[in-house]
């Protein structure tokens, strides 16, 4: 795969990316059995901390995007990198529960906040639109191999299975976040944005520090916290649908995942290019829904069938599910930093992502709960929710973009 050339500082972003996804895989892979075998707590003692320290992480996203808009994304996000480096060197040394706990919420603030302040740094870097939403793409995708390859890196210490193997491991995933804050460090830190009140929309215009975005901007993250469901029904959904509800064979999940992950290296960066001009970025969410959609009935489906067809409504299943994975991404990213006032581009970025980030913790509870347990009348209706969602999130998007002037090239 050949990565589209990328504006200053582009390079140096992507490179971040990859050291600390390599460290994120590693740390993914081989944390479980690190605080199961080693420091001797349940699997629903460290299911129960990640929920909780989860849940208390997203209002950290606030500060961070403010602090973002107060002293630039670019030393927010170096620290963000530091703060992360540091809690993996600390998780060696846990040996309680409440200590798994302290740990783990400083760790999860630190990770929830990164991604708004990226985005930020991104916008502030690259200041024309089709270019930072390349960026943010070649971004995702070096970030997908990265947590491939160090999860595979993370063989060593499973095979292992000593305190020293994973306690030299959580110290090479601290390098690597080091190593990600010194790249964020060389970063151009961008212009600062004038604070105008023509950077805002609606009554946002008028009120420029409120808390909370202007309403469309919220309609529009909680339609994209609808959409992004993409996630849980990858990593829940389809694995509990399969071994319980179809007769294909039970290695059909590994595969299905291969499928979603190569297609997304494979196709994010072209798709990211069809958001330019406010009326093309918008309908992607309208065709990320219709995707969604067919997913979730393709899903269905394969709960009726048997053998290979079982299999093939599978696939399908997980292609139009990656297709709106990354036509909702490629929307979202724009939309979020184009629809958001300069000035408070931070703020409003995080708030944007804390529907993604509440999506993580509500997510596998609505799939599991409501979802699987209605049978294919339970896809048939999330088939419903999708459309409903891209649709009215392109009609929202294309309305408050309109408005304040943004993408103007619609």
């Amino acid at each position: 795969m050949r990565l589209p050339r990328l504006a200053a500082g582009g390079g140096r972003l992507v490179t971040a990316a990859l050291v600390q996804s390599l460290g994120i895989g590693l740390f993914m892979a081989s944390s479980m059995a690190f605080f199961t075998r080693q420091v001797g707590l349940s699997a629903g003692e460290v299911g129960a901390g990640l929920a909780a320290a989860g849940a208390v992480a997203i209002g950290v996203t606030l500060i961070a995007g403010e602090l973002a808009d107060r002293i630039g994304p670019r030393r927010v996000l170096a620290t963000l990198y530091a703060a992360r480096a540091v809690c993996c060197v600390a998780y060696g040394f846990v040996s309680t529960f409440w200590e798994f706990m302290a740990v783990t919420l400083f760790a999860l603030a630190a990770d929830r906040s990164g991604p708004p302040v990226l985005q930020a740094l991104v916008a502030a870097t690259v200041p024309v639109p089709l270019e930072r939403t390349t960026l943010l793409a070649v971004i995702n995708v070096v970030r997908n191999c990265g947590l491939g390859l160090g999860a595979v890196a993370a063989g060593v210490a499973l095979v292992s299975d000593t305190l020293l193997a994973y306690q030299l491991t959580l110290g090479v995933i601290g390098a690597a976040f080091v190593g990600g804050a010194v790249l964020v460090l060389r970063v151009p830190a961008g212009s600062r944005p004038a604070r105008s009140p023509k950077n805002a929309a609606d009554d946002g215009r008028k009120r420029g520090r409120s808390v909370l975005p202007y309403p469309r901007y919220l309609v529009l993250t909680t339609l994209n916290f609808l959409l992004s469901f993409f996630d849980v029904l990858l990593m829940v959904a389809m694995p509990l649908w399969v071994l319980e509800r179809t007769d294909a064979p039970r290695y059909i999940v590994s595969v299905l995942f291969a499928v979603n992950t190569g297609l997304v290296v494979l196709m994010q960066i072209p798709v990211s290019r069809l958001a330019d001009g406010l009326r093309r970025t918008s309908r992607l969410f309208a065709v990320a829904g219709g995707a969604m959609a067919v997913c979730a009935l393709c899903f269905a489906t394969a709960g009726g069938a048997d053998g290979w067809y079982a299999i093939g409504w599978l696939t399908a299943a997980v292609v139009a599910l990656t297709l709106g994975e990354v036509l909702a991404n490629s929307a979202a990213w724009e939309l979020s930093i184009a629809l958001a006032p300069e000035e408070s581009r931070g703020r409003y970025l995080s708030v944007f992502n804390m529907g993604l980030s509440t999506e993580r913790i509500v997510g596998p509870l609505v799939v599991t709960g409501a979802l699987l347990a209605s049978g294919t009348a339970g896809w048939v209706v999330a088939a419903v929710v999708f459309l409903c969602a891209g649709m009215a999130a392109e009609r929202v998007a294309l309305g408050a973009g309109t408005r304040i002037g943004a993408l103007a090239r619609a």
